[in-house]
C-alpha cells in the first residue's frame, strides 16, 4: 500500500528519530540531496552518514506539527526537541520547516529552514521539484 508523499516524508522523520537507517534508506532516491548546515550531501551513503548520531551530549527528536503537499513537494512544519542523552532532560526546542522534493515517490531533496515563512515562500514559489540534469 502506498503511503503517499506526505506519509513518506513522515517516515523519513520517524526513521531519522529512531535511528532506523534501513527504513531511512528505503525512502531515499539514489540521487538524494541533503542540504544540511554543513553543506550539500549527495547520494544514499552520504545521507545515511548525515543521519547517524554520535551517542552522548545533546540529541534531537523531530516532531512534525503540520504539512502541505503540492505536486512533487511536501512542506513539514516541525519542532526540533533537544534533550540530554545522559538523562533525557529537555535542553531546548526550535521551530523549523523541512522541504522535501520527490521523484518516483522517493525523497530526492531535503532542505531545512529555520524561518518557517521563508520555507512557505520557497514551497509556493518553486512548484514541483525539478532537479538539474547533468
Amino acid at each position: 500500500m502506498s503511503r503517499g508523499l506526505t506519509g513518506t516524508a513522515l517516515e523519513f522523520v520517524r526513521a531519522f528519530n529512531e535511528g532506523d537507517l534501513d527504513a531511512f534508506n528505503e525512502v531515499l532516491d539514489p540521487g538524494i540531496e541533503i542540504h544540511s548546515a554543513r553543506g550539500l550531501r549527495s547520494g544514499r551513503d552520504a545521507a545515511r552518514a548525515w543521519a547517524i548520531r554520535a551517542p552522548g551530549g545533546v540529541q534531537q527528536t523531530i516532531e512534525a506539527t503540520d504539512s502541505a503537499e503540492s505536486g512533487t513537494e511536501v512542506l513539514l512544519t516541525v519542532e526540533r526537541h533537544w534533550h540530554w542523552d545522559e538523562d533525557g532532560s529537555h535542553a531546548a526546542t526550535d521551530e523549523l520547516a523541512w522541504l522535501f522534493g520527490f521523484r518516483d515517490g522517493l525523497v530526492c531533496s531535503w532542505r531545512p529552514f529555520e524561518d518557517r515563512d521563508a520555507a512557505r515562500v520557497a514551497f509556493e514559489a518553486e512548484g514541483p521539484y525539478s532537479p538539474e540534469l547533468p
